[in-house]
């Protein structure tokens, strides 16, 4: 493998449909959306820290979604490292800073990840001095409903619960929440990052990232399982 490789996206495109890594994310997609009966149609996701795989948690169950035959449009909101156009190599000129900042018609903003469109993008966008005062609540909301009026299910990819506020304020406001945790986060941090930042979200599930599987046939794959 080149480096290049090594510094790819880990999306599950890439070691194939019937891979371990694959079926992990289909795994969860049915803990999520069966277990819920089906009434999730906005879906945050965030790291209990930064690096603990929010972001690529976000864009594979995004694309798996696709298998259902269900219409996903996945949604930046890391205004300060966003990520989400670079796994799928879009550009990120026009985005959720755009729209939310009156530069740009959320129409014109959607990108196409997957043809026909039942997977698409809305990117974070420009960088902006303050993304707290972009990031209302009640802004956030009106937007939610204009997107979950062209789609079947808004996959939000949060910042780290632990490092940004506005993860906290907006949580309240999705249908759910998802909290991924990197394998090694003590039982107690957990439950405190819930408790005292997560407070009136509801929390659907964590999933525990970076666990190794043993054997010839899956040890080079990350492991993403559905805990709640």
């Amino acid at each position: 493998m080149s480096a290049q490789d090594k510094d790819a996206p880990e999306l599950f495109t890439r070691y194939g449909e019937r891979s371990p890594f694959a079926e992990a994310y289909r795994g969860l997609r049915i803990s999520l959306f069966h277990g819920n009966g089906g009434s999730l149609r906005s879906l945050g996701i965030t790291g209990a820290g930064p690096r603990h795989g929010s972001s690529t948690t976000a864009a594979n169950l995004a694309l798996i979604m696709g298998e259902t035959g269900k219409r996903v449009i996945l949604v930046d909101a890391d205004l300060y490292k966003p990520s989400l156009h670079r796994f799928f190599g879009l550009p990120n000129a026009v985005g959720l800073s755009s729209v939310l900042g009156g530069q740009a018609r959320l129409g014109d903003a959607l990108q196409t990840v997957t043809p026909p469109a039942s997977l698409r993008l809305l990117a974070a966008g420009p960088a902006v001095r303050n993304p707290a005062a972009l990031l209302r609540p009640e802004a956030v909301e009106a937007l939610l409903g204009s997107l979950q009026g062209e789609t079947d299910l808004v996959i939000v990819d949060l910042p780290s619960v632990g490092a940004v506020a506005y993860t906290a304020q907006l949580g309240p406001i999705l249908d759910g929440l998802l909290l991924v945790l990197r394998a090694g986060t003590s039982s107690p941090d957990v439950d405190r990052l819930v408790r005292r930042r997560l407070k009136g979200t509801n929390v659907v599930g964590l999933v525990l990232n970076r666990v190794p599987l043993h054997g010839s046939d899956a040890s080079s794959y990350r492991y993403y399982a559905e805990l709640k």
